[in-house]
């Protein structure tokens, strides 16, 4: 006989077992919220440690550590100094540092990737999309520099002490390069550059010359007393460099340092339009040719600051074929130039792709910006025929602040954009995360591109990337 209790007769004071039901709900709860912590703990470590340009800059820091321990190992235990592998190694990652960032090794590099088919699969377009963050192959190399330079000091020094005059040189040189190459590296770190950018512009432009400069005679003296040359044989010397990687390699260097210089010229501002107190639109010279998808870097003062903008292109031509980019109060600089615009600015070099150039390779897009992050959309819209595009563009006063213009050119390409006022009275700040995760689901989109300041393209970087949304935005450290 089954024994059967009521529940009414149970003592008051025992506690009930809750309902299975509530059980189960209370654990799938937890699960959640657990599964939610590790999304945001693996999203916030693929956005940090493991992005990309933290990616290239890794294996090029640690291929080159390796290298070095090699090398020097290897040298101590045969007791043979390996001054030449180690200044050769140095330059090479000097010379990687310094062709990867040059613009068209950038343009190379997009176009390449624009190659690839709409057919292809998704994940290998989204790989693509980051060719930007090349960036860390240059920091990586220049880290690698600084470490093989290290190295050929030390073991430099004890044969420099007892030996001639030119190693003597070679030494003095070679403690300058490594004090140049230190103050740039720690010139470039990120919460340097954030707070100092001009210091480190000048660092990185100035360290950089004068640390070619110091390679040249560097290497002629170690060459001249590695094969113990006499000062007149000029012949034998040059024969001897010229059996030098390093020669050759500096010889690219210098080229790759010079060749923008000699293309710096003067663009004459033909129109400047005041969209309010905000932001002008500076128009340039027709005779300024500037391909579609692609942005230039101007100065007022070359030997001091640059700062890159997207141009927009003269689509209808209704200005006289004249390309303009939209500044936007953002510092001193900006501050100086919307108040008194110059007649003319500087350029060098060629013009060059950014990151909103990869959503060629996307049959779907959603580009969203807020303030003067809409210059870079306007840039690429209507460029990419393959390519469908919606607009989202938050601004305080967009007609106020950038002009009815503007505004007409953002519905010109995309009729249905979706422009909203932060300053509209009794409307609070949108949230981007979950109007762009709308729209991209709305569109059908492949990927979302969004540009604005770096506090908020991190903050909707997460939030998508959470929502496993391919996103695309520019990186702030390379």
């Amino acid at each position: 006989m089954s024994a059967h209790v009521n529940q009414n007769d149970a003592p008051v004071s025992q506690a009930q077992p809750p309902p299975y039901d509530m059980v189960r709900a209370l654990e799938a709860t937890r699960k959640r919220h657990r599964q939610q912590q590790l999304t945001s703990l693996t999203t916030l470590l693929r956005l940090t440690i493991f992005s990309v340009y933290r990616q290239l800059f890794a294996i090029v820091c640690l291929a080159n550590l390796a290298g070095v321990i090699f090398v020097t190992t290897k040298g101590i235990a045969l007791s043979e100094p390996p001054l030449t592998n180690l200044i050769t190694a140095a330059v090479a990652n000097l010379t990687v540092a310094v062709v990867i960032r040059q613009d068209y090794v950038t343009n190379s590099l997009f176009a390449v990737c624009w190659n690839v088919s709409h057919a292809a699969p998704l994940g290998l377009r989204c790989k693509l999309a980051l060719v930007y963050e090349n960036g860390g192959v240059h920091s990586g190399s220049a880290v690698g520099a600084l470490l093989w330079t290290t190295a050929f000091l030390g073991f430099l020094v004890p044969q420099a002490l007892n030996a001639t005059w030119r190693s003597a040189f070679v030494l003095s040189c070679s403690i300058v390069l490594l004090l140049i190459l230190v103050i740039v590296v720690l010139g470039a770190l990120p919460q340097v550059r954030r707070r100092h950018h001009n210091l480190f512009e000048n660092t990185h432009r100035i360290g950089g010359w004068v640390s070619v400069l110091l390679y040249w005679p560097t290497l002629l003296l170690f060459v001249q007393d590695h094969d113990e040359l006499s000062d007149a044989d000029g012949r034998a010397l040059f024969l001897s460099l010229s059996r030098t990687p390093t020669f050759w390699m500096l010889l690219v260097i210098t080229m790759n340092i010079a060749y923008p210089w000699m293309l710096l010229r003067k663009v004459d501002v033909v129109r400047v339009e005041s969209l309010s107190g905000h932001a002008i639109r500076v128009y340039f010279s027709p005779r300024e040719r500037i391909p579609a998808l692609r942005g230039s870097s101007i100065s007022d003062k070359p030997l001091c600051e640059w700062h890159s903008f997207a141009v927009i292109p003269d689509f209808d031509g209704s200005d006289g074929g004249a390309n303009s980019c939209i500044i936007s109060r953002a510092g001193d600089w900006t501050d100086k130039i919307i108040r008194d615009p110059p007649s003319f600015f500087y350029m060098r070099g060629f013009s060059k792709t950014g990151v909103l150039g990869m959503a060629k390779v996307f049959r779907s897009v959603i580009l969203m910006s807020t303030g003067s992050g809409i210059g870079p959309c306007l840039s690429i819209l209507g460029q990419m025929p393959d390519t469908q595009m919606r607009v989202v563009w938050s601004a305080p006063d967009p007609v106020a602040t950038f002009g009815k213009k503007i505004c007409e050119r953002v519905l010109n390409g995309d009729s249905r954009a979706i422009i909203l006022n932060t300053r509209q009275p009794g409307q609070r700040r949108p949230d981007l995360v979950a109007l762009a995760f709308e729209v991209y689901l709305e569109q059908k989109a492949e990927a979302v591109f969004f540009i604005s300041n770096r506090t908020l393209t991190q903050r909707v970087v997460e939030g998508l990337k959470a929502k496993g949304v391919p996103v695309f935005a520019p990186i702030f450290d390379s």
